[in-house]
């Protein structure tokens, strides 16, 4: 489970182009100062992993516990991406638009069947680039509540023909291309897309054409897989109640093989620093002028705000930040990229964010306290 939450300082956004010098100043480590502040904050969180990759160098922090009371949290221990997964996905319906597979401005009919577009709001209007861009106007399955009745109740995974049906039926938010509104559905239904135009689907697709391409080796995408089991060294999954933390590692993982396309990312954090630099700053990840149409914007309020797979905003001292964050039952994550810097940071966490707002906004300030250190 995740969602982008649309957070305050997420408004603040202003888009420019990236800056690619790479002259770096000389500077202080910060290290020990991110380290401190890693540790000060475990009493909010059972376990925390700090990714970092500029030009001159790449380090993984961490704190806590993997497992709590059984595993320390070490520099490879894999963890929940959740909504950072939906850039996967995009840079997999790019790369298929470069093979002449996928057109971007084609209507979703032409790769979907009749039975799931007629049964989607404006079904058969919505282009491929709206479900990119959230533009499409289809409602979130996490807006129905038999949704969260049903993850309590089982079983898990969910089969897709189940998650489409939260919201089979239901209203549009808005005509297609005329507004943004976040939806998992989007993405879910583009990873039905790539099944409809590869051999071996979209899972095979994302794991050789974009981890594999991107020289991941840390790297897993298991949504849709028949694992009963998280990858070896997966952290397990907590949820919050005061100063306890219950394990829901086996919800996190049936959520997380339900979700395809827009979860499903399982990956120790310097791998994650690692794609986005390659992407945004190396620009070897998808041509130039895929990048260039990952990178324009739609608006939310009159500012710039997402892309195809890509969120943007800025922080409070003006740097422009590029990447995606993502909350899940059992996990929380932040992974950005910063132009004027050269800089990749990746936040991650093992309780769940979702569904807990405290959660989210103590992550979120933990957020904004590191990467201000490192880009100040």
């Amino acid at each position: 489970m995740k969602i982008l939450k649309l957070l305050p300082l997420l408004y603040l956004f202003v888009f420019v182009a990236c800056n690619n010098d790479d002259d770096v100043k000389p500077s202080v480590d910060k290290k020990p100062l991110l380290q401190e502040k890693l540790n000060a904050a475990l009493a909010d969180f059972p376990g925390l992993s700090l990714s970092v990759k500029t030009p001159t160098e790449s380090y993984t922090l961490v704190a806590g516990d993997a497992a709590v009371g059984q595993t320390p949290m070490q520099t490879g221990s894999l963890q929940y991406m959740q909504s950072i997964s939906k850039t996967f996905t995009a840079v997999a319906v790019l790369k298929l638009k470069e093979e002449g597979k996928i057109d971007l401005d084609a209507r979703i009919n032409t790769y979907l069947p009749a039975d799931i577009c007629n049964n989607l709001a404006n079904g058969n209007s919505i282009t491929v680039r709206q479900l990119m861009n959230m533009t499409s106007g289809l409602p979130d399955y996490l807006d129905n509540d038999l949704f969260f009745e049903d993850v309590l109740s089982g079983p898990l995974p969910m089969p897709s023909e189940q998650i489409l049906g939260y919201i089979y039926g239901k209203p549009a938010n808005f005509t297609p291309g005329t507004s943004f509104s976040y939806s998992n559905i989007n993405y879910h239904l583009l990873a039905l897309i790539i099944d409809s135009v590869t051999e071996n689907g979209h899972r095979q697709y994302i794991t050789q054409n974009v981890i594999g391409s991107a020289g991941l080796t840390n790297t897993y995408y298991i949504a849709g897989s028949d694992i009963t089991a998280a990858p070896a060294g997966t952290v397990a999954s907590y949820l919050a109640d005061g100063n306890t933390f219950t394990d829901i590692s086996a919800l996190q993982l049936g959520t997380v093989l339900s979700f395809i396309g827009d979860d499903g990312i399982v990956a120790a954090p310097a791998d994650i620093a690692s794609f986005y630099y390659k992407l945004l700053h190396d620009g070897s990840l998808v041509s130039a002028a895929s990048l260039a149409e990952m990178k324009t914007t739609v608006s939310l309020q009159g500012e710039p705000i997402y892309g195809l797979g890509l969120h943007f905003y800025k922080t409070d001292s003006s740097v422009h930040a590029i990447g995606h964050d993502g909350s899940g039952a059992g996990a929380g994550a932040y992974a950005f990229y910063f132009p004027s810097k050269n800089t990749s940071i990746v936040l991650c966490t093992n309780t769940g964010t979702l569904t807990d707002a405290a959660k989210e906004t103590q992550l979120m300030n933990l957020w904004q306290e590191v990467s201000g250190i490192l880009l100040e």
